[in-house]
C-alpha cells in the first residue's frame, strides 16, 4: 500500500501529509481518504480522477449524500456526462427524499437533459407525499412546454408563480407559450414582469422588442431594442434588419432606411434586405427610390413578378399612370397571382 500511495507523486505526498497533520493516522481504505483525493483532483482540475475517487468513496459510505452530490457536480460541469450526473443525483435522493434542495436540483437535472417524462412521472408522487414541496410545479410546467403541451404547461407555471411570484423563469416560459399561440397581448405581460425580476437577459429583451413589434407597438418596440443594446447584447445584422423594419413601421422612415442603407453596403446582394428599403421608402413616400431598388431586385432576376409589380406601383404614386399601368400588367402575366394586389390597390 505504501509503494501504491508513492506513485501517486505529490499529490499523494500531500494528502499523507494533510492527513498526519489532521490526525495522525488515516486509514487509506477509507470514504474519507478517496473524498479528499477526490476533492484535491478537482481543485487541481483532474476531474476524471475527481470522479473515479469520489466514486470509491461512496462505495465505502453509500450512505453519505454529499459524495452523490460531488459527482453530479463534477460530471455535469466538467465532463459533460448527464447519465452519470442524474444516476448520483438519484441516489442522492433516494437516501433523501425529502431534502427540497436535491429533488429541485434532480428535476433541473431531467428538464436539461431532456428526460421530462420522468418529472411528469415523479412530480404527483413527490406532491402526493409532500403537498408543500416547492418547485415541483414549475418542473412539471417545464416539462410540459418541452412536450408542447401548452395547456397543462401554462396551468402549472401559474401555481408555481402563485408559489413564488418572484420566478422570472416561470413568466419568461409563459409568455413563449403564449408567442406560440399567438396570444401577443398577454404575452406582454408576462414578459414585462420577467424583465421586471430579471435585468441579466438581454436576449430575452431583444425577444421582448420583436414581440412588441408583432404586436404593433412600434414605439416601445424601438425602445427595446435600444435598451437590448445598453444590456450589453451582441448585435448582428439580423438585429439591425429587424430594428430598422420597426423604424418604418414607427413612421421613423429616415432612421429606418438609413439604417438599412448602412447593411446593404455590406450584402449587397441581398434580395430582402433590397425589398425592405424599397418598401420603406414606398411608405415614406420616396417613390423614385424605391423604384431604383426595385430596379436593382428585377435586374438580379428577371422573373420577380412581385418586384415588377411594385415598380408599376411606385410609377403610378409618381403620377405616371400609363408607364405604371404597363409595368403591372406585365406582372401580372408573369404571375397571375398578382392580379389579388391589383384588386387591393383598386
Amino acid at each position: 500500500m505504501k509503494l501504491k500511495l508513492l506513485t501517486q507523486g505529490l499529490l499523494g505526498l500531500a494528502l499523507t501529509g494533510a492527513f498526519s497533520a489532521q490526525a495522525g493516522t488515516v486509514n487509506v481504505d477509507s470514504a474519507a481518504y478517496h473524498y479528499q483525493l477526490g476533492k484535491q483532483a478537482y481543485e487541481a482540475r483532474k476531474y476524471n480522477v475527481a470522479w473515479a475517487e469520489y466514486e470509491k468513496a461512496s462505495k465505502y459510505d453509500p450512505a453519505n449524500v454529499q459524495y452523490y452530490l460531488d459527482i453530479a457536480t463534477v460530471c455535469q460541469e466538467q465532463l459533460y456526462k448527464p447519465a452519470p450526473a442524474v444516476e448520483a443525483l438519484e441516489k442522492a435522493y433516494s437516501i433523501r427524499p425529502n431534502d427540497v434542495a436535491i429533488t429541485q436540483r434532480l428535476m433541473d437535472y431531467y428538464i436539461l437533459f431532456g428526460q421530462s417524462q420522468k418529472v411528469l412521472e415523479m412530480g404527483p408522487k413527490i406532491l402526493k407525499a409532500n403537498p408543500q414541496a416547492k418547485g415541483i410545479n414549475f418542473a412539471m410546467g417545464q416539462a410540459y412546454y418541452k412536450q408542447q403541451n401548452y395547456g397543462q404547461a401554462l396551468t402549472l407555471m401559474s401555481k408555481a408563480i402563485k408559489e413564488d411570484p418572484q420566478n422570472a423563469e416561470a413568466h419568461y416560459l409563459s409568455g413563449r407559450m403564449l408567442i406560440n399561440m399567438a396570444n401577443y397581448p398577454q404575452a406582454v405581460k408576462f414578459y414585462e414582469t420577467a424583465l421586471q425580476l430579471d435585468t441579466t437577459k438581454p436576449v430575452r429583451a431583444y425577444e421582448f422588442a420583436m414581440l412588441l413589434a408583432t404586436a404593433n407597438d412600434y414605439k416601445r418596440s424601438i425602445q427595446w431594442f435600444e435598451k437590448t443594446l445598453q444590456m450589453g447584447y451582441q448585435p448582428n445584422d439580423e438585429f439591425y434588419k429587424n430594428m430598422a423594419y420597426t423604424y418604418a413601421d414607427a413612421k421613423m422612415n429616415d432612421k429606418g432606411i438609413k439604417m438599412l442603407q448602412d447593411l446593404l453596403e455590406k450584402r449587397p446582394m441581398d434580395v430582402a434586405l433590397l425589398d425592405g428599403i424599397a418598401d420603406a421608402c414606398y411608405k415614406a413616400g420616396r417613390y423614385r427610390d424605391a423604384i431604383t431598388y426595385w430596379d436593382r431586385i428585377f435586374d438580379m432576376d428577371n422573373k420577380n413578378a412581385r418586384a415588377l409589380y411594385r415598380i408599376g406601383l411606385a410609377y403610378i404614386k409618381t403620377g405616371k399612370n400609363e408607364e405604371g399601368k404597363f409595368y403591372c400588367d406585365k406582372a401580372i402575366a408573369m404571375d397571375p397571382s398578382l392580379e389579388v394586389l391589383r384588386h387591393k390597390m383598386q
